[in-house]
């Protein structure tokens, strides 16, 4: 499999190398070995990469698309599962809601279900008195609370984990490109 990374005329990340590929090759340094046999390890097509500044340029942008393309298969199973999961964690939020009195749509998003259960719980916790048998019941509609709501918690982590990432890697390809900018006068 070959990637093509930066054509000319694209937008976004690939602009940089767009930049890199427009200069003359003759003034900036040749595409090393090392640079030019990790774009291959990653699959990208180097035949169009003259110059150490595209290979780095492409070198990053393969990164960045690595984990994606390593994720499409496991990952989009993965995405997929996180959907799953997602809807899992709806249905069984949906269905504590019910227990505990509160009525949702099936059109509500997950946060909003969560942020209405946990006000009925704590009035069901004050309904009870010291009624133990209903102090359990309401321990219980808690417990499953709480597991639901550590879960919510991860999964939002986990994802705001990997936006990082990639804003951190655009972010530096976008440096990438305004130095290679620079350096060739454009």
């Amino acid at each position: 499999m070959s990637t093509q990374i930066g054509a000319i005329g694209s937008p976004s990340p690939s602009t940089a190398a767009s930049a890199a590929s427009s200069s003359p090759s003759s003034v900036a340094p040749k595409l090393t070995n090392d640079t030019k046999q990790k774009l291959d390890a990653l699959g990208v097509d180097t035949s169009s990469i003259t110059t150490e500044a595209q290979g780095q340029i492409a070198l990053l942008q393969a990164q960045q698309q690595q984990p994606q393309n390593g994720q499409s298969g496991g990952e989009k199973h993965h995405s997929g599962s996180g959907k799953a999961e997602m809807e899992a964690m709806k249905s069984q939020a949906t269905e504590l809601a019910g227990k505990v009195g509160v009525t949702v749509s099936s059109d509500e998003k997950l946060d909003d279900i969560m942020a209405a259960i946990g006000p009925a719980i704590s009035a069901k916790v004050s309904a009870a008195g010291n009624d133990q048998t209903k102090l359990n019941e309401v321990q219980e509609l808690q417990s499953e609370y709480d597991t639901l709501s550590s879960s919510l918690t991860t999964m939002q982590s986990q994802h705001a984990q990997s936006a990082q990432g990639t804003q951190a890697i655009n972010s530096s390809l976008n440096n990438m490109a305004v130095q290679n900018k620079v350096y060739h006068q454009v």
